[in-house]
Formats: structure tokens, sequence, C-alpha cells
């Protein structure tokens, strides 16, 4: 019990919802409900006034409501005063809770005496204060669960705000080689991955694996997997490469063209045709 509560409870938002709410329901539950007994309020009064008996309950009620709100208005910026320097328990708070009932009950009592005048205060007190309770039971109840789920789904949204953030970092930092069916079928480190090859209706592709070079083979066209890729820096060189610039280690020519080597055991040297020599002519320009 002595564990704090939740700081959204005490929250400004939160504590102007439920000075508006909880009066505005029990506007409703005394109109409707009459806990106080009413029945028999200002004959003598309405005499004096004029108004109606109906009005004359209608105006009682409200006031004693007003004056509701009035006791929970003070009561919640107290609190919002207490808590910004201390730490409010569960048990604090019902006791709080209780106190503002208390006080509530005590100026109900008063407006209560004009009928019951024949009770003695201790006992229409008592009354009074499980009527109170009884009234501002539920209103409390629903301003808590509303506060609960509001906070949940705040938490929510700020989760996949953090899990869309993830899925971005994980994107740019995992190359995904998709089949045909547009399926995932390898999910490869961008560092680790070398080079991939076209073989007829599939790609054979090129990778790091504890320092050792593997490779694997999917069911796709490097067409398809070189637009899947497009802004990356794995592109394409030639018909049926597509390479890992940041793996280029060196590009020579010889008489039968132009070739970009990796220096890695089992990795073939990669040739460079005219067609796509513009995409390695800009990664020589603007590599650091």
């Amino acid at each position: 019990m002595l564990k704090p509560i939740p700081s959204f409870i005490y929250s400004r938002a939160n504590q102007i919802f439920m000075i508006l709410f909880v009066p505005f329901f029990a506007l409703i539950f005394i109109s409707i409900y009459r806990p106080f007994d009413f029945d028999r309020v200002g004959d003598i009064i309405n005499a004096h006034i004029g108004i109606s008996h109906e009005s004359m309950m209608m105006l009682t009620a409200l006031i004693m409501v007003v004056s509701g709100m009035a006791i929970g208005a003070i009561s919640r910026t107290i609190m919002g005063s207490y808590t910004k320097r201390h730490t409010l328990s569960y048990l604090g708070y019902i006791v709080w809770i209780l106190g503002e009932i208390g006080v509530m009950a005590t100026i109900f009592t008063l407006f209560t005496l004009f009928t019951n005048i024949a009770k003695p205060m201790p006992e229409l007190f008592r009354s009074t204060f499980t009527k109170t309770v009884l009234i501002v039971f539920i209103p409390y109840t629903i301003s808590y669960i509303y506060f609960i789920l509001k906070d949940k789904i705040n938490e929510l949204k700020t989760l996949r705000k953090q899990i869309d953030r993830d899925e971005t970092v994980l994107q740019k930092a995992y190359i995904q080689i998709l089949d045909e069916k547009n399926e995932m079928r390898l999910s490869i480190r961008r560092e680790n991955l070398l080079l991939i090859e076209s073989a007829d209706n599939y790609v054979c592709v090129y990778y790091l694996n504890g320092g050792k070079t593997k490779k694997s083979m999917v069911r796709n066209t490097i067409g398809r997997i070189a637009e899947h890729l497009q802004g990356t820096r794995i592109v394409r060189c030639h018909r049926s490469y597509m390479i890992n610039l940041d793996h280029a280690q060196i590009l020579h020519r010889d008489k039968e063209g132009v070739f970009i080597e990796l220096g890695l055991d089992g990795v073939p040297d990669i040739p460079i045709s005219k067609t796509y020599a513009d995409n390695v002519r800009e990664w020589l320009v603007n590599r650091d």
C-alpha cells in the first residue's frame, strides 16, 4: 500500500477531468434517485421564495453539487502542490479521497438538516457520508479506468513509435533478399553482403558468416533484386552481377575489360559492363 501511485493519476489534465466529470455525474444521479430525501425540502422557504417544490429540489441538488465541485477543486489544487514536492502512496491517496468525501458529507449534512431536523447529528452524518460514498464511487471508478486506459494507449503509441524506429534501424542495418513471391529468404547485415550473381531464374548471394565466405541460392531474377535494393550501396555493375561497393578493394583493367576485386577467397573478380559503369563511377567520385 505504500507504493507510490502513478503520476498520471494526479496529472493536471486528469484532475481537471475529475473536477468536471464527478459533479456532472453526481447532479444527474441526485436528480434521478434523490438519495438525500428532498421530498420535504423547504416548504417554508418555498412559501417565501415562491418557486415550485420540484424547482426547489433541483436548486438544492445543484447547490450541493456545486459545493462538492468547489471542495474537489480546492482538494485537487492542494494535491497538485503537494505532489510537486512529495510522493503520494496508494494509502495516502485513499486517505486523501476519504478526506474529500468527509468534507463533502459534512456540507451535505448541513443541507439535509432542513428535512431531518429530528435526527441526531451523528446519525445524520453517517447516513450522508454513506450516501456520498455511493454517489462518488461510480464516477471516481469510471475516471480511474479512463485514466489507466488513456495511459496504456499512450504507452502503446510510444511503443509503436519505438518499434517503427527500431524497424527503420534494422532496415538500414540489414539487406533483405526476397524470392519471386516477394517473401524474405535472407536477411544479411549490410556489411556482410558481398555480391549477388545471376543464375538464370535464381540468384547466388555471397556473404560473410563468421569470417568465412558463404553463398546461398534464392529463386528470383537479378533485375527484381536490383529494383528492391535501389538506393542502397548494393549496385548493379553487370547484367549478371550486383556488388556491395563498400567491399571493393581493387579496380583493374585488362584486355577482357574492367573488373572489381574484393580480395576474398572464393569470390570471383566482378566485371563492370559499359551499361552499368555509371553506377560504379558515381561510387568512385563520392567515396570518402
